[in-house]
């Protein structure tokens, strides 16, 4: 035996993701025929797609959420998850490989060819921070569980953590204590202290 219980056809080229939605019973896909597409497991079919006027990248799913979070071209897109219905879409100024959404659904998080992290707001595009610490492009970004910390991954090897709010007192994050700070340092020169 195999193992196999289920095989599904329907994309057209290489599959780049999917995940089950919370009940197992449901699953999505993505693939580079430029579809985001709906699979309901009992009745072995698809149900729903969506078409993009790019390849799709990468999409991100979490539990408690309701949106999908697509990356496509220089687009991060935020899709209703049962019906597909456009919620927000925003273009950034490179190629995007990653995007994950923040837990009050206010922002999100992305990364790309230029090599730049970014956050920015839902309601306005507005880049609200944008990094440049990776020396290749960012491939990978994804909030923690509790939305205090995101991890980007890069093509140069590394995964750097990022603190959602700078200046935070959180696991190793600890807010700088300033009588401390020598001749040669300013307090705007600490945003965190690894400790």
């Amino acid at each position: 035996s195999s193992g196999i219980n289920a095989e599904y056809g329907g994309h057209n080229g290489s599959i780049k993701g999917a995940r089950f939605l919370g009940n197992d019973n449901f699953f999505i896909s993505i693939g580079e025929d430029k579809l985001l597409k709906m699979w309901d497991r009992r009745a072995q079919k698809e149900l729903k797609q969506q078409s993009f006027d790019q390849p799709v990248n990468s999409f991100d799913l979490e539990d408690e959420m309701k949106v999908v979070t697509v990356t496509y071209g220089n687009n991060v897109a935020l899709h209703d998850v049962t019906t597909f219905d456009l919620l927000r879409t925003h273009s950034l100024p490179c190629v995007v490989n990653s995007a994950s959404l923040h837990l009050d659904q206010r922002y999100f998080v992305c990364g790309g060819e230029d090599m730049y992290v970014y956050k920015v707001s839902i309601e306005t595009g507005r880049i609200m921070e944008s990094y440049k610490k990776h020396f290749g492009p960012v491939h990978c970004i994804r909030y923690s569980p509790d939305g205090e910390l995101y991890a980007s991954g890069s093509e140069d090897g590394t995964i750097r953590l990022w603190q959602d709010s700078v200046g935070k007192t959180y696991g190793l994050w600890q807010r700088p204590d300033l009588t401390n700070i020598h001749n040669n340092c300013s307090p705007r020169d600490l945003d965190f202290v690894m400790g």
